[in-house]
């Protein structure tokens, strides 16, 4: 790829797991989903961000919506109009095949799609002040996919795989490197949200990165710093109730030159948010009239009654009408 200059530091933002079409509960989260992206964007243009990482996942299925690739050419489009480039690779939710199709002509507007994996990684090169920086897009991949490539390498684990991989894109450690990849990290918090492999058999260290001046990766829907520069930015919606108490935010990095920057994380507000609300029955109906909060937030309710209330979900609606699910605890 050419190399493409910047005046001064090099600031970038990295996301991951979009999920666009994604429902929660049969409610559809279009509208949430345009929203927090219009978000992520006037965010992107007020803290002056030169390049934007989105780490996998983008759509939630292996064929895409048609209202989810709405969306995401929105997206795009305003990112191109404001300038920002932006470094896309799939997740395990994507078609790769699908999802790059027409990305090399999409590079002359500043839209970077990793390929199908074939075995070679050439870096997207970006320059400022301080000299090149090399990003590498490595789309989600299973070891079989890299064995494919590496015949002669012995490949038995993720681990082993995205180490092959590594190996090969023969990185200059002496520049600044940054990898955008989607897998699943040793150690890491997951939850109910996302696609579990029994025992963690998906699992790589954070070691395999080690090469790298920032790791910017998607698949974990919590925010976390896992060691050493290495970060899943988590979704910016919330998609599960296992999610309740994440708050989510966009992780903003000013690169120095080699081995030094500047964290900022800029928090991402819903247009709804998932609330949960435990309570009886009768108490649910006096907390609703004076509830501070959006009605229109997606609510998980615990009723506390020790007998079940009859049609107790619909007239709850009557307060709160996006109530995605109704238990007891009792």
């Amino acid at each position: 790829y050419n190399v493409i200059i910047f005046g001064g530091i090099m600031r970038i933002a990295h996301i991951s797991d979009l999920h666009l079409g994604k429902s929660l509960h049969n409610f559809s989260l279009i509208e949430d989903q345009e929203f927090i992206l219009d978000q992520i964007v006037k965010n992107c243009a007020e803290k002056k961000v030169d390049v934007l990482l989105v780490a996998g996942d983008i759509y939630d299925k292996n064929v895409a919506s048609e209202a989810g690739i709405k969306v995401l050419r929105k997206f795009l489009n305003q990112l191109v109009e404001a300038k920002i480039k932006v470094l896309l690779i799939s997740g395990n939710h994507d078609s790769a095949e699908r999802l790059t199709f027409g990305g090399e002509f999409m590079t002359e507007k500043g839209i970077y799609f990793s390929k199908v994996y074939d075995g070679v990684i050439e870096p997207v090169i970006f320059q400022d002040e301080f000299g090149p920086v090399n990003f590498y897009l490595l789309p989600f991949v299973k070891p079989s996919t890299v064995q494919h490539f590496f015949a002669d390498e012995k490949i038995e684990s993720y681990d082993d795989g995205i180490r092959c991989a590594i190996k090969h894109m023969n990185v200059n450690t002496s520049e600044r490197n940054i990898i955008i990849a989607h897998q699943n990290i040793l150690n890491a918090e997951r939850c109910e949200s996302e696609e579990n492999i029994i025992g963690g058999l998906d699992a790589v260290s954070a070691k395999v990165f080690e090469d790298f001046d920032y790791t910017a990766l998607g698949h974990i829907h919590k925010p976390q710093i896992i060691c050493n520069d290495v970060v899943f930015c988590g979704t910016p919606l919330k998609y599960s109730t296992s999610e309740l108490k994440h708050e989510k935010s966009m992780p903003v990095i000013t690169l120095g030159e080699k081995g030094k920057k500047d964290y900022e994380f800029i928090p991402l507000k819903p247009l709804r948010d998932l609330r949960q609300i435990t309570g009886t029955y009768d108490e649910i109906k006096r907390m609703a009239k004076s509830d501070p909060n959006n009605k229109e937030d997606f609510i998980d309710v615990i009723l506390t009654n020790e007998n079940d209330v009859l049609d107790a979900i619909s007239t709850l609606r009557e307060d709160y009408p996006n109530i995605i699910k109704l238990t007891y605890d009792n």
